[in-house]
């Protein structure tokens, strides 16, 4: 069932893309969290938040989510920064939850209070989805800066559980935590949880300047992909993609002069930043629009027409390997500064990404 839907939904975005409805959008609560994760690309403070803008209101998201749903909004993510951080997330998910949509929620599993999990329980959300960063006390306190958190993290997927909410498991994996790929499998086979091992870190451009951030080496990160894959659709999956390699223009990243974005970024799906701007993608700090002083609709036509225009390295284009490379737009604008630069991490992590399915081949 949850299969048949996503299929659904990949349809639907795909026809909308070609209408240009937006009918996916991600709403960024805040910036701000309780844990202090070493890979964050956006986590900021108060003091930090000052210059740039301010958190929008529960009744200004709510509008915005109205004009939104009007244009064709039906699946939402909420996330953040920790999007249950703000005292006011009741009142704005229950006020979207009436509104039809299908919500969906980012969070780190820490803060699931009472308030959050009464209006959770009365309109249960589509999905939610946790970080995992450790399975221990000492994993959240190297990583997060919170020892404590990882008690709180497991008791809420025990609530989720019996709720009977679906939940997904998200792990990004950087130096600090890579030992643990397989404890990682492990706690989530013990619940019976979806797992998706995130292997690549953008470079943090929406981040405070003078912040370090921690991501693997390129040729770790392709290999482990690999790894990840195997474990979620099994070697036999893992040999079918290899023999792919055999056919190096598939062009599976479909980047292609014409027509660069082909994710469903700034055609039938948005992003909207804690302080109001409108993005593609929130990896991305421009293209933007501004759909709180603009409108929704006005915003939305604004940033698809900026969208069209974005050109991608044309050695991408004509990549022999691209029908592998999970290069996108975003990743070519965070590692080099422009559109069209070449993403010279992503090269090598594809190399690693296929020679590690080769040697899947080579076994078969």
């Amino acid at each position: 069932m949850e299969e048949t839907s996503a299929q659904i939904r990949r349809v639907l975005s795909l026809k909308c893309a070609s209408a240009g409805v937006p009918v996916s959008g991600i709403f960024e609560l805040t910036p701000r969290c309780n844990l202090k994760c070493r890979m964050c690309y956006v986590r900021m403070t108060p003091e930090e938040m000052a210059p740039i803008g301010r958190e929008r209101t529960a009744k200004e998201w709510l509008e915005l989510a109205r004009q939104a749903r009007e244009a064709g909004l039906i699946f939402l993510l909420l996330t953040g920064g920790e999007p249950t951080l703000r005292t006011d997330f009741p009142e704005i998910y229950e006020g979207l939850s009436q509104m039809g949509l299908s919500i969906s929620i980012n969070s780190n599993g820490t803060l699931f209070q009472r308030e959050v999990r009464e209006v959770l329980h009365r309109y249960p959300p589509a999905q939610v989805n946790v970080t995992l960063y450790g399975v221990s006390g000492e994993d959240y306190r190297e990583l997060c800066g919170d020892s404590k958190a990882y008690d709180r993290m497991v008791n809420t997927l025990d609530w989720l559980r019996d709720e009977g909410i679906l939940t997904h498991l998200n792990a990004t994996m950087i130096p600090t935590n890579l030992q643990r790929w397989r404890l990682f499998e492990e706690f989530a086979g013990e619940r019976e949880l979806e797992l998706r091992m995130t292997t690549y870190c953008f470079p943090p451009m929406r981040r405070g300047e003078g912040k370090g951030y921690e991501r693997l080496p390129a040729e770790v990160a392709g290999e482990l992909a690999v790894r990840d894959m195997c474990y979620r659709e099994g070697e036999e999956a893992v040999r079918r993609r290899a023999a792919e390699l055999a056919q190096p223009l598939l062009n599976s990243c479909k980047l292609d002069l014409g027509d660069p974005v082909q994710c469903m970024a700034g055609h039938s799906q948005f992003w909207v930043n804690w302080n109001g701007t409108m993005v593609p993608c929130g990896m991305l700090n421009s293209p933007a629009s501004c759909p709180f002083e603009e409108g929704f609709l006005q915003s939305w036509e604004k940033l698809r027409e900026m969208t069209a225009k974005i050109r991608l390295c044309p050695d991408c284009v004509t990549c022999p390997e691209k029908n592998t490379c999970m290069n996108c737009a975003a990743v070519t604008y965070t590692e080099t500064g422009s559109f069209d630069g070449r993403p010279e991490y992503m090269c090598a992590m594809n190399r690693a990404y296929r020679e590690a399915l080769a040697m899947y081949a080579n076994q078969s």
